[in-house]
């Protein structure tokens, strides 16, 4: 099974349980790619993490989304005459 990059949230109260933060860190082939004070990015399999956070109350799974960034700077289709 492919891995895939998914975004942990927490929503509860008060600053983020570390135990949970190890439970994640210490899932099978996960790995913690980058965290900030309420949210964990984390390269996994679906299905154990989805598991894991099932298990986890105030936490929010969702698969990471990109966005293209059109580039919007001015082009010279020809020379000028």
């Amino acid at each position: 099974m492919a891995k895939g990059r998914f975004v942990l949230r927490y929503r509860g109260e008060g600053v983020v349980p570390d135990a949970d933060v190890t439970r994640v860190q210490q899932l099978p082939g996960a790995v913690v790619v980058d965290s900030s004070a309420r949210m964990l990015v984390v390269e996994a399999d679906a299905g154990p993490l989805r598991a894991l956070v099932d298990g986890l109350p105030d936490w929010v799974l969702a698969p990471e989304q990109a966005f293209v960034v059109p580039d919007v700077r001015q082009k010279i289709e020809r020379p000028p005459t």
